[in-house]
C-alpha cells in the first residue's frame, strides 16, 4: 500500500512539531552539498531551523553533506514537514532518527537532528519556524558554551572580516555572531543597538519600534541589554555590516539570561 505523506503542516499540531510521535518514516537517498536532502520515496527535504554553509563556503558545505550523509547511514529516519513546499518544490522538515536497537537496554526514543546538529556546532539555529524555538536555542546554548564548530572565536572574526572586506560578495548571507550591546538609543521610529568596540563606521545594528517592544514584552527592555553578550542571527545587507537589521525579536537572544523574563 502506497504511504500517505502529508501535504501541508496544518496536519502537525505546532506544539509538538520537534517531537517524533507521528513522523513519517523514511530512507534518505542522497544529501546535497546545499544541504537538501533526496528521500528514496516522496519529497526533497531542506533542513528548517538552521543555517546550511553557502556557495561562500563550499569545502565547509561539503563536508558537512558528507559527514550527515555518513552518519545517517542504516539509521532509522522519519521527518515531518513544517511548512509549505517552496518555489524549487523543496519541503522544510524536521527530521528524526532512532538508533540501532541495543542489547543493553530499552531502546532510546528518536532525536531531533537538527538539535543535535545545533548542540554539535556543525551549524547555527535559524528562526524558521516559531514551534519548539526555545528546546533548539537551549542545545544551541551548549555549543556555545564549548566553543564548537561555529562558534569557535576565530571562525566568527573569520566570516566578520570577509564581510567587511567584501560585502556585496555576501550580501543575502545569513549570519549568526556574538556581540556586545554597548547600548540601545532610540531615534524616531528605530532604535539603534551599538556594538561594544566597535570603530566608527564599522558594524551597526537597528530594530524598528515593534521589534524593541517585543523585546520587551518578554523581559528584554532597552536598559537591560546594555553591555549584555547577545547571539544575533541577521542576514547580510548589500551595503554591509554597518546597515544590519534586526529582523524580529526571535532574531536576537541573549547570552546570559539572568535578569531575563520568558514569556514566548
Amino acid at each position: 500500500m502506497a504511504q500517505t505523506v502529508p501535504q501541508t503542516p496544518t496536519q502537525v499540531p505546532a506544539s509538538r512539531l520537534c517531537d517524533p510521535e507521528g513522523a513519517i518514516p523514511a530512507e534518505v537517498r542522497r544529501i546535497a552539498p546545499d544541504g537538501t536532502i533526496a528521500l528514496a520515496e516522496g519529497p526533497v527535504l531542506r533542513l528548517a531551523n538552521i543555517v546550511w554553509p553557502d556557495k561562500l563556503e563550499p569545502n565547509l558545505r561539503e563536508k558537512l553533506a558528507n559527514g550527515l550523509a555518513e552518519t545517517l547511514r542504516g539509521q532509522r529516519i522519519s521527518w515531518k514537514p513544517v511548512a509549505p513546499p517552496d518555489r524549487w518544490d523543496t519541503t522544510p522538515a524536521f527530521l528524526f532518527v532512532r538508533e540501532p536497537d541495543s542489547e543493553a537496554g530499552p531502546a532510546l526514543p528518536p532525536f531531533w537532528l537538527q538539535a543535535g546538529m545545533v548542540e554539535a556546532g556543525l551549524v547555527p539555529a535559524w528562526p524558521d519556524i516559531p514551534g519548539c524555538w526555545d528546546d533548539l536555542v537551549a542545545h544551541e546554548a551548549i555549543a556555545i558554551a564549548r566553543r564548537r564548530g561555529h562558534w569557535a572565536p576565530r571562525v566568527q572574526a573569520s566570516r566578520l572580516s570577509g564581510i567587511e572586506a567584501e560585502a556585496a560578495r555576501h550580501a543575502g548571507r545569513r549570519m549568526v555572531v556574538i556581540w556586545t550591546l554597548a547600548h540601545v538609543r532610540p531615534w524616531r521610529e528605530i532604535y539603534y543597538l551599538n556594538i561594544q568596540g566597535m570603530r566608527r563606521g564599522g558594524a551597526s545594528l537597528s530594530a524598528t519600534a515593534n521589534t524593541i517592544s517585543a523585546l520587551t514584552r518578554r523581559g528584554m527592555p532597552p536598559d537591560l541589554l546594555a553591555n549584555r553578550r547577545v547571539i544575533v542571527r541577521f542576514t547580510v545587507p548589500r551595503e554591509g555590516l554597518r546597515r544590519t537589521r534586526l529582523e524580529s525579536a526571535d532574531h536576537l537572544t541573549p547570552l546570559e539570561k539572568t535578569g531575563f523574563a520568558s514569556q514566548r
